[in-house]
């Protein structure tokens, strides 16, 4: 199975589980009630899809707590590489980097707290800055130029994008969702199988908001609810909780500390990259023009919908996928870090963290979903 296709269906197991090798979110508060004009929960879906906000800025914040166990030792360099460098490869002292290294970086992009600034105006301008300690990186849109720079080695790199694209900015591990493409995401799992209620009217990032908790009908979930703050005024989601089975604090927790309803000024889009950069141009035509058609030969090749629809199992909160051990990834099937932390179950080894469980079975299939080990299990024996 090509990695395109993958991507099709990674999203039925991964958006309940809001794991993000891209997540970032907001640390909730207590919060002052307020008094808003009573919303159902389906008029409060009808706000948000009929919100026309396209300019805004403001500050994120997160805390993810995924419940990952303690890494273990892998001898060697015990080196860490950075998010975009490629496995195998050699990084700047000369030494090269191992899928363990690159599989204990995507975990520490994922947990912990991070903060980041966004700026929108319309479809074809943004920046996105993210706080990291002490650096920062910027990635920025204006019309057809796109920038990114990284403080950390103080790197620049330009693009130019064609005329009619919709390609939005690249994002590497660690780098911020919105609270709104998160909604986005948890809504479709919104069937009969979730039960929606309204909570007290609350304040976020100093606006009056409506909350709508969603909460799985199923026993076999991971997540235990889900809350999503929406503006009263834009409809624009402002927060999202994502509480997990038998975790005390939330496992996600994304939102704005701060938000304005309005037109960024246009000088935070320009940029000069600082003195003394290393500056490099993307290829971005032509890499946006092989995406596209590496995704049209995906969905044209014969069965591969068929394919599609045989990996999910399930629906909703109980979705599974099944990969057969000869489309799963090589550096995955052979990953030593992630047999050090998988458990000993029948019919294979499980490895766990708060939202998902993937069971790696005796014969090579990798079996994933935000559900219990008894439904991975059911599924892979066919029930």
């Amino acid at each position: 199975m090509k990695p395109v296709v993958l991507k099709k269906w990674i999203p039925a197991v991964l958006a309940p589980a809001v794991i993000v090798a891209f997540a970032v979110g907001a640390s909730v508060s207590a919060k002052a009630q307020v008094n808003l004009e009573p919303k159902t929960p389906q008029q409060l879906l009808e706000l948000i899809a009929s919100s026309k906000l396209t300019d805004f800025s403001g500050t994120t914040t997160a805390t993810v707590d995924l419940g990952i166990p303690p890494l273990p030792d892998l001898g060697g360099t015990g080196m860490m590489n950075k998010p975009d460098v490629v496995p195998d490869t050699p990084n700047e002292s000369g030494t090269t980097t191992s899928p363990e290294a690159n599989v204990l970086s995507a975990l520490s992009a994922i947990s912990g707290t991070h903060e980041a600034r966004i700026f929108i105006d319309g479809p074809d301008k943004a920046r996105v800055q993210v706080m990291d300690s002490m650096d920062e990186q910027d990635f920025i849109r204006n019309g057809t130029t796109i920038w990114k720079y990284d403080s950390s080695d103080n790197t620049v790199t330009k693009g130019t994008l064609p005329e009619t694209t919709s390609m939005k900015i690249p994002q590497r591990r660690g780098t911020p969702p919105t609270p709104a493409e998160l909604t986005d995401s948890l809504l479709t799992l919104v069937d009969p199988h979730t039960e929606m209620s309204m909570q007290d009217g609350t304040r976020i990032a100093g606006r009056d908001a409506y909350t709508l908790e969603l909460v799985p009908r199923s026993d076999d979930s991971l997540v235990a609810k889900v809350s999503i703050g929406v503006d009263a005024q834009t409809g624009a989601p402002l927060q999202v909780v994502v509480d997990a089975v038998d975790q005390q604090t939330p496992a996600v927790s994304m939102g704005f500390t701060s938000f304005t309803p309005e037109t960024p000024d246009a000088k935070l889009f320009e940029f000069t990259p600082p003195a003394g950069a290393h500056i490099s141009e993307a290829k971005i035509p032509h890499e946006a023009k092989s995406q596209l058609k590496d995704h049209k030969n995906a969905t044209d090749q014969p069965g591969s919908a068929h394919d599609i629809n045989d990996a999910v199992h399930g629906t909703g909160w109980d979705s599974v996928v099944v990969i057969e051990a000869k489309d799963v990834p090589k550096e995955l099937a052979a990953n030593e870090m992630l047999k050090q932390l998988a458990t000993p179950v029948e019919g294979g080894k499980l490895l766990h963290i708060s939202l998902v469980n993937v069971l790696l079975t005796n014969d090579g299939r990798m079996v994933l979903g935000a559900v219990s080990l008894d439904r991975l299990q059911a599924v892979a024996n066919g029930q």
